[in-house]
């Protein structure tokens, strides 16, 4: 009598753990997809704290730069393609407009203005 070990089945129990985990990782990311910044404005200190708006819906705040020194506030933000009505606003400032046509990164420099009093 000879005794015959099983054939191991390692290699298959592997291959279906790697394929249940990437099966688990694709559809807990498929929504999620991150897309690039391609918009961002630039505005002074004082202009932190003011809303951004992009065809009059709000989409983010101005937070500040976080650079040392004089520094000042920015928004980061993704904007589809085509035409957009821009406009970036706070409380004791004129509103800031702008109409842009998103074809490629855009840069706007945004100085907010106190009204005449």
């Amino acid at each position: 009598m000879s005794f015959q070990p099983k054939p191991s089945r390692a290699i298959q129990i592997w291959i279906s753990i790697v394929a249940v985990v990437l099966t688990a990782l694709f559809l807990e990311t498929r929504g999620n997809q991150t897309r690039a910044i391609n918009f961002i404005v630039n505005t002074d200190i004082d202009d932190v704290g003011a809303d951004v708006l992009i065809d009059n819906r709000k989409v983010g705040i101005v937070s500040s730069s976080g650079v040392d020194g004089p520094g000042g506030g920015v928004y980061l933000g993704y904007v589809q393609p085509g035409q957009h009505s821009i406009e970036v606003r706070k409380e004791g400032f004129k509103p800031y407009s702008k109409q842009i046509d998103m074809r490629q990164e855009q840069y706007l420099g945004v100085d907010l203005e106190r009204p005449n009093n």
